[in-house]
């Protein structure tokens, strides 16, 4: 707002419409997708750099290193990056538990806004 406009008294109140207020994100109902050599998981657990796919019928092994696509809608967008992990644990109990490397900056604040919604946080 400008002096001169305070000074004749053509000022606008600072008030956003009521349009402009955000409304509450939807929950997404199920986790990110994992698309691990052209085939899609849904990740048992999955946290900031890590996730746990089980059962888990690849031909992955321990201390593996892979690359695999992180897909998600959020906010009516869809999502898909590409990520880079490494196999920590690989047998029939455990599944597959693998940590991975955080994507591009842009992708990893979409990747924590989307895990926020989904976990309530």
């Amino acid at each position: 707002m400008s002096w001169l406009s305070k000074l004749t008294g053509s000022a606008k109140p600072d008030a956003r419409p009521v349009s402009a207020v955000a409304a509450p994100r939807a929950k997404p109902a199920e986790p990110p997708r994992i698309v691990i050599d052209h085939h899609d998981y849904r990740p048992e657990e999955i946290a900031m750099g890590s996730f746990r796919i089980r059962p888990y019928d690849g031909d992955l092994i321990a201390k593996q290193h892979f690359d695999f696509k992180l897909s998600f809608v959020l906010d009516d967008e869809p999502l898909e990056f590409l990520c880079h992990g490494m196999v920590v644990k690989m047998d029939d109990k455990a599944g597959l538990v693998a940590r991975f490397q955080l994507p591009q900056p842009y992708y990893e604040r979409k990747l924590i806004e989307y895990m926020r919604l989904w976990k309530g946080v």
